[in-house]
């Protein structure tokens, strides 16, 4: 897609990235802010409130296009409101954007007041897990309800939404469905399939931006189940959540019958490694039979020996609430360097007492190398997702793979049993 000029309120400049967040070496967010992508996407600047008062009222009058983002800079500063005031700033700017706005600007001092910004922008439809600014789903008209601090305030730890608080922690919000689909390798394709899907956020999120897509989500987890189809999806989306084991050939025969044309299959990083390696290769065998293009999600290149033992997940609001979130060892899971298996768990604590959000029992690491070579004893072709070219890119172009990023970041691995060009 080509570049698009930016305008601002005021005139015409390059919007800076946002700034980025602190990784965790564990579950690797990206930990810069996909700058690259910003050529294809239009960001609106507004320095002044009245600045922002009349870019919002343009573009609610019909005069102007809804941007990506808005960016709020110089004295356009939320920090300033009160929170009623603030709570309508955000519900116009809501109905304004497609992706979200930018607000790098707001410098609050104090715990509380900090914490009040935070809930009212959470409870208004945006969320700041992703490190490219406050965002929502890709035009999405529903107001969601991001916020899992207040019920933590009024019932401690025991009030802790599990699946909000992993959504903010190890969720992968900066890459979804278009990134992949615009690829030159995956065109054409019309159906996503979701294995291993959890809270599924790959698939909701993404049919917010491809609505004529269809969607096929496999779990065994009924409660997230539950928490998916809770969720405002579009009225008419063609999509299924199904209860069935991702390893029986029976539910990729169903993914076959489901899809329209060409299919792309996405497992998060939590996801696969809770594998052994029979189980993954014949994930990696019956799964590329039924789907066209077939993609895990990696964690950077490192050796899982060398994590710590206690890997800190605590978000600012978190910390301000007065509590932690934490991946931790077990007992006898350290990591193990021959077979990158380990055991941790997700746990929430504060002054008073600890809960468990999540367990991870027998989770292996599996590594690029390990995964080329599964591919290539079922002979199937594999690229790699080179970020900054937004293509697929075979992991044998040397020259390629050491301007990448793999080292330092996740990556996304696809499989199939199409020839690559």
């Amino acid at each position: 897609m080509g570049s698009e000029t930016v305008e601002t309120a005021e005139e015409t400049e390059t919007v800076e990235a946002a700034e980025t967040a602190k990784p965790s070496e564990r579950a690797e967010k990206k930990d810069e802010t996909a700058s690259h992508r910003e050529d294809r996407q239009v960001t609106r600047i507004a320095r002044t409130p009245e600045a922002l008062d009349n870019r919002l009222s343009a573009i609610e009058s019909g005069k102007e296009a809804k941007p990506d983002w808005i960016h709020l800079q110089a004295d356009c500063r939320l920090d300033n409101l009160r929170t009623e005031e603030l709570a309508r700033t955000i519900q116009r700017l809501h109905g304004c954007v497609l992706r979200g706005f930018k607000a790098n600007n707001v410098e609050i001092k104090k715990r509380k007041e900090r914490r009040k910004y935070w809930t009212t922008i959470a409870q208004n439809g945006f969320h700041d897990f992703s490190d490219l600014g406050w965002m929502k789903c890709y035009d999405s008209p529903y107001v969601e309800n991001y916020d899992y601090i207040t019920p933590y305030l009024e019932g401690g730890i025991e009030a802790l939404d599990p699946y909000l608080v992993y959504s903010s922690v190890l969720g992968s919000h900066d890459y979804g469905v278009e990134d992949f689909v615009t690829t030159k390798l995956c065109a054409g394709v019309d159906t996503i399939i979701e294995p291993m899907s959890g809270t599924a956020e790959f698939c909701y999120q993404g049919h917010f931006r491809y609505p004529e897509f269809r969607y096929l989500m496999i779990d065994l987890d009924e409660k997230a189940k539950a928490h998916v189809e809770a969720k405002p999806w579009l009225e008419g989306t063609d999509r299924q959540y199904v209860i069935a084991d991702v390893l029986d050939e029976d539910i990729w025969q169903r993914v076959k019958s489901f899809t329209a044309t060409k299919s792309l299959s996405y497992i998060g990083k939590q996801s696969h490694h809770l594998f052994d390696a029979k189980q993954l290769f014949r994930m990696l065998e019956v799964a590329t039979n039924y789907v066209d293009y077939f993609m895990l999600e990696t964690p950077q290149i490192s050796l899982p020996s060398d994590m710590d033992s206690v890997d800190e997940m605590t978000r600012p609001e978190m910390e301000d609430a007065g509590f932690e979130v934490d991946l931790i060892d077990e007992d006898d899971g350290a990591p193990n360097p021959f077979t990158n298996q380990m055991s941790f768990r997700l746990e929430a604590s504060n002054a008073r007492r600890e809960r468990t959000l999540f367990e991870y029992h027998d989770w292996t690491v599996w590594s690029q190398p390990t995964l080329v070579a599964m591919a290539r004893l079922l002979d199937l072709n594999v690229v790699f997702f080179h970020s900054d070219h937004e293509e697929f890119i075979s992991v044998d172009d040397a020259e390629e793979v050491e301007d990448s990023d793999c080292l330092e970041n996740v990556t996304f691995m696809l499989f199939t049993r199409h020839p690559i060009d």
